[in-house]
C-alpha cells in the first residue's frame, strides 16, 4: 500500500492549540503511520489504511523512516523526536524509556479535560511491557467510578502507540482495540513489548 500524498490520521480531532498542523508519514513494521503535528507538538498518530483483523500483515524487516524526505534538519523538532521514538520502539520498546517522549499538544493545556488527563496519566505511568486495567487506570485518576469513561477515552485516543491505549486491558482479558476491529494489532504490540499472556 503506497502512502497517501497528504497523510491524515484516522482519529484526527480539532487540535487544542488551534493550529491545523502538518501531515507526515512514517514507514513502520505495522504499515504506514500518519502523524499530524505543529511546532508545539503532536496532534494525532494513526495507522494508515483499513487495517483489520482480517488483513493485518506486519513486516518486522521494515525500517522506520520519514517518507518523502531526504533530510530531517528542516523538519519540526517534534517530528524528529517522533521519528527517533518510533525507531527505538520498533527496535526494542524498552529503549523509549531512556528518551523524552515527543511533545503532545493536548497535554500542554493549563486545565486538562478528563480525556487528556486519562491519556497523559496512561502515557506517564504505564511503560513498555506493562499493562493496566480500565478500573486501575480510573483509580489512578482518583476517580474509581469512571471505568466506562476511561474506556471511552481509550477509544478516542488520538495519539496511538505513544499514548499506549494498547496497554489498557480488561480484568478478565485483553479488551478491545480500535473498537474491536484491530485485536491482532493490539496483540502484536503487546507481544512486541514482551507480554505473552493474551496469546
Amino acid at each position: 500500500m503506497a502512502p497517501t500524498s497528504k497523510p491524515t490520521s484516522e482519529k484526527q480531532r480539532e487540535p487544542s492549540c488551534g493550529s491545523p498542523g502538518e501531515g507526515f508519514c512514517f514507514s513502520s513494521p505495522l504499515g504506514y503511520i500518519n502523524v499530524t503535528a505543529c511546532a508545539d507538538g503532536l496532534h494525532s498518530i494513526g495507522l494508515e489504511g483499513n487495517i483489520s483483523d482480517e488483513n493485518f500483515s506486519p513486516n518486522e524487516n521494515v525500517d522506520v523512516q520519514l517518507m518523502g524526505k531526504d533530510e530531517l534538519k528542516n523538519e519540526p523538532k517534534v517530528i524528529r523526536d517522533c521519528l527517533q521514538w518510533f525507531q527505538l520502539y520498533f527496535k526494542n520498546p524498552k529503549l523509549v524509556s531512556d528518551i523524552t517522549r515527543p511533545d503532545i499538544c493536548c497535554f500542554k493545556e493549563s486545565n486538562l479535560g478528563f480525556r487528556p488527563r486519562v491519556w497523559k496519566t496512561l502515557a506517564d505511568t504505564v511503560g513498555p511491557g506493562e499493562v493496566i486495567t480500565y478500573g486501575a487506570l480510573a483509580a489512578r485518576l482518583d476517580n474509581p467510578g469512571a471505568v466506562r469513561a476511561v474506556g471511552s477515552a481509550m477509544r478516542y485516543n488520538p495519539n496511538g502507540i505513544i499514548v499506549p491505549c494498547h496497554r489498557v486491558v480488561r480484568s478478565n482479558g485483553m479488551g478491545l482495540y480500535h473498537g474491536g476491529q484491530r485485536q491482532v494489532v493490539k496483540l502484536w504490540l503487546l507481544k512486541h513489548e514482551g507480554i505473552d499472556k493474551f496469546s
